[in-house]
Order: C-alpha cells, then sequence, then structure tokens
C-alpha cells in the first residue's frame, strides 16, 4: 500500500507526517486531513499518510516501524526538495513510531530531522510509557477494569496480569515485547529506556530529536480507553492528573480541559507540575463509569483509599528527578545522580542531555536566553530562522551547538553504561522514561468520550472510521493547536515570513 501524499495548490514548504497506530491503515487519517485543510496555511503542508506499516506490520515492533517510516519520508524528501520543515503527528503507537523515526533522522550537526527544521510533534493515545499488566501509570486499562468487577474481579485480573506478557509477546511479536519491556537483556537496555536517551555511537538521538521539535503536545482519554491509560497518554503519574468537574466528564464528547498553548513550549505552564492529589483522578474515573485509564499509580477508580493503596513508587520522584528507592535495580539507582543534575540544568533554564544547542535561545534568534526561560530552540535552528542577517552569529551558534552536543553525547553514553549495568524491572523502566520524558515541555489535553454513543474511546480521539465521528471535535482542537502553533513560531522568527 502507498503512502497517500496530499499536496496543496502554492509552493509547500512543510512536511506533515501523520503515523497511524497498531494494525491500521493510512486511511485512519483520512477526516484528520480533511480538517486540517481548513488551516489558513494550508496550502504550505505536505500530507503524508504513512502507509508502510499497515496491519499486521505493525506487530514487528518499535524500531523495525521506525526505520520503515524514517526511509518512507526520505524517499519523499529526495522527490520534493522545496521542503523545509517537519511536523509530526502520530495516534497510539504511531506516536511512538514518530519518536523512533525521528531519532534515527535527527542530524546533531545543525538540529535538523532529514535536513527540515522540527516544527511541532503531537500524539493522540499514545503509550509512551508502554504497556503493563502491573499497577502503574502505563498498566493496560482493561486489565485495571477486571478488577473492579464484582465477585470474581480479583481472580480475573490476576490471571490476566499472569498470562499478559506472555500472550502480549505471542501476538503482537516484536512490538508486544517492546511495549511490555521485555526486549532488554545482559549489556542492553529495553527500548522504552533507549527511547529516552541518545545513542551517539548507534547513530540514534532519541532524546535530542523530540525535543528538537519547537512545540510538544499529547492527547489522552480521561477514561474508557482499554489500550491507553489517562497518565501514560499525556505522560503524568496519578498525582499529577487534573481535578475534573465529574458531571463535565460524564457528559463527554471531546476535549474537556487542555494546558494553555504555551505549555507545547514552557514548562511553566504545563499542568504536570503541581502535582495534584488522586481526587482528581478518581472523581474524573467516576464520571467515566471506567476506572482511571491504567490503574491506581495509575490503577482503577473506586475509592480515594483504594487509589491510595496502588499508588506506584513513579509518582512525584519522576518529576523531581528519577530519584529511586532501596528496592530498585543497581543500573537505574546508578542513573539517579546523572538524572537529578539534568533536571536541575532544566529547572535554572539549562538545556538538556542530548540537545544541540549550547544554550536555549531566546525570541528566535541566536542570544541565550535568560536562566529559567524555557523555549525549546537549537542555536542552529534559530539562525536558520533568523534569515541570511544572522548568518555570523549562526555560525559561531553552530559551533557552540556542536560542542555542546558531544558534552551530552558523552553524558548519555556514560547513563547508558551505567543502567546497562543491571536489569531493570518493567515498573523501574515505567519511572525512568517518566522522568525523562517530564523535562521537556508538553501541552496536554484531556478528553472524554463518556458521553458518546458509537466508537471506542481509543479511536474516537482519532476520529477513524464513521463510528468514531463524535472524535471530530478533538481534529478540530487539534487544528487550532497546529495554527496557535504556527502564530507562536512566526513571533518568535524574525526576519521570516510566517
Amino acid at each position: 500500500m502507498d503512502a497517500t501524499v496530499a499536496e496543496s495548490s502554492g509552493s509547500p514548504d512543510h512536511l506533515l507526517v501523520l503515523v497511524h497506530g497498531l494494525a491500521d491503515t493510512k486511511s485512519a487519517w483520512d477526516r484528520c486531513v480533511v480538517e486540517l485543510r481548513n488551516m489558513p496555511d494550508a496550502g504550505r503542508y505536505v500530507f503524508l499518510q504513512s502507509a508502510v506499516n499497515a496491519r499486521w506490520r505493525t506487530h514487528h515492533g518499535v524500531d523495525v516501524c521506525g526505520q520503515r517510516l524514517a526511509e518512507e519520508i526520505c524517499a519523499l524528501l529526495a522527490t520534493a526538495p522545496g521542503l523545509t520543515h517537519v511536523s509530526m503527528i502520530g495516534h497510539s503507537m504511531g506516536g511512538m513510531i514518530a519518536r523512533y523515526a525521528a531519532g534515527l533522522l535527527y542530524r546533531p550537526a545543525d538540529g535538523t530531522i532529514a535536513g527540515l527544521t522540527p516544527r511541532h510533534f503531537v500524539t493522540l493515545a499514545s503509550p509512551h510509557l508502554g504497556l503493563t499488566v502491573d499497577a502503574g501509570p502505563a498498566q493496560v486499562p482493561f486489565v485495571a477494569w477486571a478488577g473492579h468487577l464484582p465477585v470474581l474481579g480479583g481472580a480475573l485480573q490476576r490471571g490476566l496480569q499472569a498470562i499478559g506478557h506472555g500472550v502480549a509477546a505471542r501476538l503482537f511479536s516484536g512490538t508486544g515485547r517492546h511495549f511490555l519491556a521485555l526486549d532488554g537483556g545482559p549489556g542492553e537496555l529495553p527500548l522504552l529506556i533507549r527511547m529516552t536517551l541518545d545513542e551517539p555511537d548507534k547513530g540514534c538521538y532519541f532524546f535530542s530529536a523530540l525535543r528538537a521539535f519547537r512545540t510538544r503536545a499529547c492527547y489522552g482519554n480521561v477514561g474508557r480507553d482499554h489500550w491507553v491509560s489517562w497518565q501514560n497518554a499525556t505522560l503524568r503519574d496519578t498525582p499529577q492528573l487534573p481535578d475534573l468537574d465529574p458531571q463535565l466528564v460524564r457528559r463527554g464528547r471531546g476535549v474537556v480541559r487542555d494546558d494553555p498553548p504555551e505549555a507545547a513550549w514552557s514548562r511553566a505552564s504545563s499542568s504536570c507540575g503541581g502535582g495534584s492529589s488522586d481526587r482528581g483522578a478518581v472523581r474524573a474515573a467516576a464520571a467515566c463509569g471506567a476506572g482511571i485509564g491504567g490503574g491506581g499509580n495509575g490503577g482503577g477508580g473506586g475509592s480515594k483509599p483504594e487509589a491510595d493503596a496502588t499508588r506506584g513508587p513513579s509518582g512525584t520522584e519522576a518529576q523531581a528527578g528519577n530519584r529511586r528507592d532501596q528496592t530498585q535495580a543497581p543500573g537505574v539507582a546508578a542513573a539517579s545522580k546523572p538524572a537529578d543534575m539534568e533536571q536541575e540544568r532544566l529547572d535554572q533554564g539549562g538545556e538538556a542531555h542530548g540537545a544541540a544547542a549550547a544554550a536555549r535561545v531566546d525570541a528566535g534568534t541566536d542570544r541565550v536566553a535568560p536562566a529559567g526561560k524555557d523555549i525549546s530552540l537549537t542555536a542552529a535552528t534559530a539562525a536558520a530562522e533568523a534569515g541570511p542577517g544572522a548568518a555570523a552569529g549562526g555560525a559561531a551558534a553552530a559551533t557552540s551547538a556542536g560542542e555542546a552536543q558531544e558534552v551530552a553525547d558523552a553524558d548519555d553514553v556514560e547513563l547508558e553504561d551505567s543502567l546497562t549495568a543491571a536489569p531493570e524491572s518493567p515498573s523501574q523502566v515505567v519511572s525512568f522514561a517518566l522522568g525523562r520524558l517530564q523535562q521537556m515541555p508538553w501541552r496536554r489535553v484531556d478528553v472524554s468520550f463518556a458521553g458518546a454513543r458509537m466508537g471506542t474511546a481509543h479511536n474516537n480521539i482519532q476520529a477513524t472510521r464513521w463510528t468514531n465521528t463524535v472524535g471530530a471535535g478533538v481534529l478540530r482542537h487539534l487544528r487550532q493547536h497546529l495554527e496557535a502553533m504556527e502564530l507562536h513560531v512566526a513571533a518568535h522568527s524574525p526576519g521570516r515570513a510566517a
């Protein structure tokens, strides 16, 4: 099946890659593309509905699928030399595939992805933390729901947990092993951890690539998503979930809460920083009637004591910089010191490991931003967008960025070595991945389909098929989000037209 490449009239310069999820096809994005064509500057875009991982091919593993997507993008670029920017949108597993492909295509020398300036990265109900059967923010929701069934619920849940790993690995092959963090071994990290690091010795820059995007956003279902929990999709732990109005959630047929647009580029505006209590999660879960997507530290809904009893170790620890308790594997514990140091640099306005810039840049120029200002833009990218007048400054910034990248690469290699010194449990993998991904800004968008009469929440959020058209409002929100992000970029890119 060939990819659908929808070009607009005029001279497009912006590639928008849309990546479907597990066992799906490119047609899942048809309604989304129709909506995105309503953007006022839609003529600038080339819409690539990826087709290389259709149906059963998604079972081959996130890495194999990501490699295929990277090759698909390169093949398109060979025929479209006028493209200068790239954005990516992924649904479900497609968000993971997009992250992997971006890491393969990232060029640390200039901060581009396959030679294109990264703009916006968006995921819809993506399992960024993998999928586990144990309590935690990555717990598969239907396993959590089973525990709340009357009489035999507990026994059914224990049965699902006992067979979950084997069944997933058998049914979904490499993808199942990746999602369950079963792929690690002696001297080898699970893919879920690798995708939060840079691996310069392998030519993979997963963390740098994701951070290179000017903005990031993640949409997640508050409940009734049988595959991906609310916490997992929106990169929060249970104590960080917002307190939502139960009536609003119960009647929900789309977006019920969103961060302000600036959260997409500034962590100071994120809904994740406050660490709210479990009360909001429990109230929202009750409104959905099906538990919090992923159980206690993710687990099911129910009473507050029930949520407290199942709370896992990753909560505020992830926000505080991956601090570990004494039960953790030595390899993960050894990573706490560099992770804490990295978090401290970020809080003070410094750049993260693996980023191409020596420091953040202010207002799209090569000037260093004041401490604490959180604008994720590499120096090389800023110079490119500032126009010819900034050539000299851009060259200096590129040199500084290269030196910073070398230091960051060495740090990530050291971190990877410390992690491979001992095996990690799935819960430790989830905790580490959450902490790393929370080190960059995300705009979090909360969605409820408790009031919908058709479709599943996991597909409604993408308006995948005719049975999921209730999700049209989410697609409108996505369009408006991209419009707002482009306005931000235009306002911070002097010398360049919007």
